[in-house]
């Protein structure tokens, strides 16, 4: 029988952990409500509840916040973005 190849492993990434990105997500939409500009990265961390969240978990939460469509990164730091869901709440809404 011949040996299986497995794929390369690629190297550990810092995966945060469900209450941290919800966390982070609550900074940031708290922000938004509050008409802030972008926050960086360290002043979210500042924000959060936490005593102190490494970098790199905060990195890997926007990431993830990112990728689902919620918040913007730009040069000046992240931004919530999602609006809200009124009209999908509404009755007669058809959709898309």
């Amino acid at each position: 029988m011949p040996e299986l190849e497995y794929p390369p492993s690629e190297e550990a990434r810092p995966s945060p952990r469900m209450a941290t990105v919800h966390a982070v997500a609550r900074v940031l939409k708290a922000a938004a409500a509050s008409d802030e500009p972008p926050l960086s990265l360290a002043e979210i961390g500042r924000r959060l509840p936490a005593k102190r969240v490494r970098h790199e978990t905060l990195r890997a939460c926007v990431n993830e916040l990112k990728i689902l469509g919620f918040v913007t990164e730009g040069s000046k730091g992240v931004l919530w973005t999602l609006a809200g869901t009124k009209a999908l709440s509404e009755p007669g809404y058809a959709g898309l």
